[in-house]
This record gives structure tokens, C-alpha cells and sequence, in this order.
């Protein structure tokens, strides 16, 4: 899937006409630096989110406005040939395939539904239950009703965050159907968008709307809020931050947080149950939406700078950096780097 030296990465973007909203890079493991690929690109339109199969060869993207999940068969040379289009109910922005390889789950921002997908022996997608969420928040503008943000598989156990309900709620699935586990209640018009788990077992959920992070423990598979910071360290005054993606580091030492407004990656280091403030370091472009991690280095996808930018991680402090190398993109979306 990828020249020798090299592996292939994929962008998501929002799609202008004309563009593809798929596009392949060849990616330096040394340098970090991108070159676009021949062969990888797509006709998808307004790629919010890429998601990998963990096995097979296959690739889903969610298509926000068309309502759609597509699925794409990955040659050996990264060229995505189009297998299916499902429509999943709703205006999806996230989706994630379990570990086992048999369910994909998407998150409908615009619906406020959670969709669940059964995939064949061919890696194509199958409905099997749409699950609709109800309620609203106290921001009469962004939580005016529900709105899954985040579906994300965590062993068996399927989280969603729901921006407009204020709630992150648990699922579970048995023949074929999502049953309702629980919905844990974060504080009113945080509008929880994005969720990571720490290797020890922790969990840290991102509000968009109160620019909050908040520490959770897991107790009898229930999420506990206990720890709450503030998504960035240092604002100018009168600006706001809006966070998008957080994540942890692979060693568990650090957890990331993009903030859209002052465009930085703020840095919290992890002791025990609780988040060390670090740094706010610079996204190297605008509105950094989305990132991904490999190795010591992170690839920002900048959705209103039209760039990806790539950054590298200081082994000591875990604070990124620039590395100089960035491409452009319009509208970036999303990084899916190799599958590993």
C-alpha cells in the first residue's frame, strides 16, 4: 500500500467542487514529510471522518451532508476502489469499527442518531439498528436538539458523545441491535464532542462549548466525571477556544487537546487520575479540527488554513513543535494514517 521507504496516509477534507474529498500522500517515516500519491484519491464529498477496517483491506468514510457512509477497497498501491454507499440516517461526523471487525458505528451530528452497521465477508456495511437521541442544552444555538458527535468503540462497549445533551451514553450490542447501557450527565453546555481512553483505564472527554476538559474514572463500566480543567492555558483576552480532538499519547504520558481559536495543541501531562497542565503548543495553521499520532510525530489537519501541518514531539516534555513540513489541503477533515 505504499512505495518502498514509505507509507500511505489519507486526508478527509470538506469538499469544494472539483476536489476530491479523499486524498492519498506518501508519508516519510524519517522526515514526516508528505507527497501526494498517485492512486489515492476519491470522488467522496464532504469526508468528515476516516476509519479503517482492523483487518481487512478496506476503508469507510462518513460523508456529513450526503448522509452517507462509504466503503473503499485499498489496493496495493493505495488506489480506493468504491464498494458501497449506505445512507446512515442522519448528517454523520465520526464513525469507528469494533476490534473484532464485525460492527461500524456512526455518530449523526445532524439526526442526533447513532447508526449501526454489520459488516460482511467483503468488508461492506449492512444496517442493523438506528437509534435516535433526544433532548437539548441550555446553548440555544448548538444544542437546540441532540447531537452525536463521537462513536467510539472501547472494547465491546460503544461511548457516543452527544454535543446537544450534554451527555456521553454507553451501548452495548446484542443480536444485532444497540442497547441503551447508561447516559452519564456532564455539566450543562459543556457539549461534550470528543472522547479518549488512557491505557489505564481513565477516560478524558472534551467540551466544545465550555473550552473544558473533563477527568473521568470508569466504576462498573460507568463513566464517573470527577477532575475538570480548562482546555487551554493561555488566551488573549476577549478570545475564545473551541476543542475539538483529544487524545492520548501511546505511552499514556501525555493527552493532547486541539483548540480551535488560539489554533494550538495544548499539552497535559497524566499523573494517575489527574492532568498536569504542560503547554499550549502552536497548531502551525488555523482551526486544527482533527490530528493523529504515530511514533513522535503529529499530523494536524488545519480545516481553516487549508494545510495539514506536521509537528514533532519532544521525547522529555511531550510538547510538539514544528517540523517545517505541511501540505496543502482544502478544508481538511480528518488524518487516517497507516493502520498498524
Amino acid at each position: 500500500m505504499a512505495m518502498t521507504g514509505h507509507e500511505l496516509v489519507y486526508i478527509g477534507a470538506y469538499t469544494e467542487e472539483g476536489v476530491p474529498g479523499i486524498t492519498g500522500w506518501h508519508r516519510d517515516p524519517d522526515t514526516g514529510a508528505l507527497t501526494r500519491a498517485p492512486h489515492g484519491d476519491a470522488p467522496a464529498t464532504d469526508t468528515s471522518f476516516l476509519a479503517w477496517h482492523p483487518t481487512g483491506p478496506w476503508l469507510y468514510a462518513a460523508s456529513e451532508f450526503a448522509g452517507e457512509v462509504l466503503t473503499y477497497a485499498v489496493g496495493p498501491d493505495g488506489a480506493l476502489t468504491h464498494l458501497a454507499t449506505r445512507p446512515t440516517g442522519g448528517e454523520p461526523c465520526h464513525l469507528s469499527v469494533d476490534a473484532t471487525g464485525r460492527w461500524l458505528a456512526v455518530a449523526n451530528y445532524g439526526g442526533g442518531s447513532v447508526a449501526l452497521f454489520e459488516l460482511a465477508a467483503d468488508g461492506t456495511p449492512e444496517p442493523r439498528d438506528l437509534v435516535r437521541h433526544s433532548g437539548s442544552g441550555p446553548d440555544p444555538e448548538r444544542q437546540e436538539a441532540a447531537h452525536a458527535h463521537l462513536a467510539q468503540w472501547l472494547g465491546d462497549v460503544l461511548w457516543v458523545t452527544d454535543l446537544g445533551t450534554d451527555q456521553v451514553v454507553r451501548y452495548t450490542v446484542a443480536q444485532g441491535r444497540l442497547h441503551h447501557a447508561d447516559a452519564v450527565a456532564f455539566p450543562a453546555g459543556m457539549g461534550p464532542r470528543w472522547l479518549t481512553a488512557h491505557p489505564d483505564g481513565g477516560v478524558f472527554v472534551a467540551g466544545e462549548l465550555d473550552a473544558t476538559v473533563v477527568g473521568c474514572t470508569i466504576a462498573d463500566g460507568v463513566l464517573r466525571p470527577e477532575h475538570v480543567y480548562a482546555a487551554a492555558l493561555t488566551l488573549p483576552e476577549q478570545e475564545r477556544t473551541y476543542p475539538s480532538h483529544i487524545e492520548c499519547s501511546a505511552d499514556g504520558r501525555f493527552v493532547y487537546l486541539a483548540n480551535r481559536g488560539p489554533d494550538c495543541l495544548t499539552v497535559f501531562a497524566v499523573d494517575g487520575a489527574k492532568l498536569v497542565p504542560v503547554a499550549d503548543a502552536p497548531a502551525g495553521g488555523r482551526w486544527p479540527r482533527h490530528f493523529a499520532q504515530v511514533d513522535d510525530l503529529i499530523y494536524v489537519a488545519n480545516q481553516k488554513g487549508d494545510s495539514v501541518t506536521v509537528l514533532r514531539v519532544d521525547p522529555r516534555t511531550g510538547v510538539p513543535a514544528p517540523t517545517g513540513a505541511e501540505v496543502g489541503v482544502a478544508a481538511p477533515a480528518c488524518v487516517l494514517l497507516p493502520r498498524r
